[in-house]
């Protein structure tokens, strides 16, 4: 991979993109649109990094050993906490501003964090500035071990955030390891609690879609 300055808070000036998102059916829309409008395959790179946080760092650390890219893009689908933001609804499309990492027990007082574990990761400001210019609302993401299945959020970390994400933090550090600018763009799928599953088997594929498409449109701002 080339040796870079750091550039995580700059602009892309080259247009060399890694999309990432956890599983293919996440991709879906964004591969037709690539199809669809001839884009350059050797400008946009588009990989799964496996599910979870451990399959996600490692998935995103090995795709951008490959693919060498100028800026990391995440695409995924997103719960939301009940009653944190009223501007935010399903179907509705985020950009990420902040990704905790967190952990029921760090909560409860029943485990910590030792301090040289990172545990905050914030997306790129300009990449977020563009994010919200295109129209997209920022929002802060919990990213927990598993899918929380109760109505609130008790993990460290969450009760400040607006949505949950598996693999967003990870990925944000793996392209902070690499020196890359990164954003995360995720679609609202469900409500966090015990109808999480049930409400986002019939909502995924029409946000991942919508995130598919807002990301593509970040990205072509961001190009430009």
């Amino acid at each position: 991979m080339r040796s870079r300055t750091d550039q995580t808070d700059r602009k892309p000036a080259r247009r060399r993109w890694l999309v990432l998102a956890a599983w293919p059916p996440e991709l879906a829309e964004l591969r037709r649109l690539m199809k669809q409008r001839s884009l350059a395959s050797n400008q946009l790179f588009a990989r799964t990094t496996g599910v979870g946080l451990v399959e996600a760092a490692i998935g995103a650390t090995a795709a951008i050993a490959e693919v060498s890219p100028d800026a990391v893009m995440f695409i995924g689908t997103a719960g939301i906490y009940s009653g944190r933001r009223p501007d935010l609804a399903l179907a509705g499309v985020v950009a990420a501003r902040r990704l905790v990492l967190s952990a029921d027990g760090v909560a409860t007082g029943d485990a910590y964090l030792p301090p040289a574990v990172p545990a905050r990761q914030e997306t790129t400001l300009t990449l977020r500035r563009i994010a919200a210019a295109a129209g997209l609302l920022l929002a802060d993401v919990a990213c927990p071990l598993a899918i929380t299945s109760r109505s609130t959020a008790l993990g460290h970390g969450a009760a400040t955030c607006d949505v949950e994400n598996l693999e967003a933090f990870a990925v944000a550090r793996a392209a902070a390891t690499a020196g890359l600018p990164f954003a995360a763009i995720l679609g609202i799928s469900n409500p966090v609690g015990p109808s999480a599953h049930a409400t986002w088997k019939r909502n995924a594929a029409r946000a991942a879609a919508a995130a598919c498409r807002a990301a593509l449109e970040v990205i072509a701002k961001a190009s430009g």
